[in-house]
């Protein structure tokens, strides 16, 4: 399973994120209902380290040893 994250501090931004998971075929993190240990890779929007809940998606990925792939759009 392959989940993304990004900045989420305006609607504009979650709209972004949503859009792009379609794209992706990407599960979104903001749905609180990831399971951790499907996760093959964390894709990163641009401006991701700007929001306090991504840095945090990005701290578990991280620690569960994930491939991260930062998405330039």
């Amino acid at each position: 399973m392959i989940i993304l994250t990004g900045p989420q501090s305006t609607d504009e931004e979650i709209g972004l994120l949503f859009e792009m998971a379609g794209l992706f075929g990407a599960h979104l993190t903001l749905s609180r209902t990831v399971e951790w240990a499907a996760v093959t890779a964390l894709y990163c929007l641009t401006g991701w380290e700007k929001s306090p809940q991504a840095v945090a998606d990005v701290g578990l990925a991280n620690a569960f040893g994930l491939a991260i792939r930062h998405v330039d759009v």
